[in-house]
């Protein structure tokens, strides 16, 4: 049950803190500046398969959570697809950070095209009870890049917007791609009622930049972080006495990996060991993962995603644990 401590007008879930949950669903739009689909079609794939899967997880434990995808998702046809662009596009200075570069490999539909199509999966998400349909913008839209300007992502979330209207959606929640964001884009999203949003994790190693920022050593930190106590536990409390509420992220659940397998106890243990300060403490474990993440070594990645759920329910019924979906964070001012 929510309540709100009315001194600090933040939300806690007594007496045991919740579980957060929040997935960046967006298939060949969130790499494919980065791989072509002959590269990483499989991951895709196997990513759809995943979704299922989660699906009857999180349904079957109770477990809320929120699909912050991205807008061209949603569309039945590369027809519609190309009636939904907004007149305005991000002019990155790198044009090849633009979705838009490569509209000229999307097929007919999403039966010929599982990689950028995905209505049927949309459709499933939202008739999944305690499943929370969000933003991941339209275009799977970068914040910080140099080039880009506050017109065109305006321009870029009314398009969004306009298409989940479509699917009788309405968006209160975004997850900002490659988690780029300031008090501009944030500015932005509130004025069309999207009030609550994913924020990066305190320590300097997660603070929001553009791609030129992060470095090799910045990244490999983070990865250490993954299996090693360097940031700290990261679980928080959201303040919903303000206009819009950054539900903070605590955690990428890095997708299972053969090198690091010896690890693997360390990476789960990073996990739970904050989810169980959570608890303790009355504050909120946000982790978050793509479903692409769990496409290749499926068994391995949906296995740890069981670990984890496991031990919520434990500390549901040790502690009093809630799951909670992003909107459940919603401001009660502004």
């Amino acid at each position: 049950m929510i309540e709100v401590n009315s001194a600090e007008s933040r939300v806690t879930a007594e007496p045991g803190g919740s579980l957060c949950i929040s997935l960046d669903f967006e298939l060949m739009w969130g790499v494919r500046d980065k791989r072509t689909t002959d590269q990483y079609g499989a991951n895709i794939t196997g990513g759809r398969d995943a979704v299922r899967q989660m699906l009857d997880m999180f349904h079957r434990n109770d477990i809320r959570a929120t699909w912050a995808t991205v807008g061209l998702l949603f569309c039945e046809t590369k027809e519609e697809m190309l009636a939904s662009l907004p007149e305005q596009q991000p002019t990155y200075t790198d044009q090849m950070l633009s979705n838009y570069t490569y509209l000229d490999e999307v097929g007919e539909n999403e039966a010929k095209d599982p990689y950028h199509f995905a209505p049927s999966l949309v459709a499933q998400i939202k008739a999944c009870p305690g499943q929370e349909v969000a933003t991941h913008t339209f275009s799977h839209y970068y914040c910080l890049e140099p080039g880009q300007t506050r017109a065109q992502f305006a321009a870029d979330l009314d398009a969004a917007i306009k298409v989940a209207a479509k699917h009788q959606i309405t968006f209160k929640s975004i997850v900002f791609p490659r988690n780029q964001y300031d008090e501009s884009s944030i500015a932005e999203c509130t004025r069309r009622g999207i009030s609550i949003y994913r924020g990066n994790e305190t320590s300097w190693m997660y603070r929001p930049g553009a791609r030129a920022d992060q470095t090799l050593a910045r990244r490999a930190i983070r990865l250490t972080d993954s299996y090693v106590n360097l940031s700290g536990t990261n679980t928080s409390s959201v303040n919903t006495n303000m206009a819009v509420a950054n539900v903070r992220s605590s955690r990428f659940l890095r997708p299972y990996s053969r090198r690091f397998r010896n690890l693997e106890p360390l990476r789960l243990s990073r996990i739970t060991a904050a989810m169980t300060a959570a608890a303790r403490h009355g504050e909120t474990f946000h982790i978050w993962w793509h479903p692409h993440n769990m496409g290749a070594n499926q068994s391995e990645n949906l296995d740890t995603l069981r670990r984890i759920i496991d031990h919520f329910i434990t500390l549901r019924c040790e502690h009093g644990m809630c799951s909670l979906a992003m909107e459940d964070f919603a401001p009660r001012s502004g």
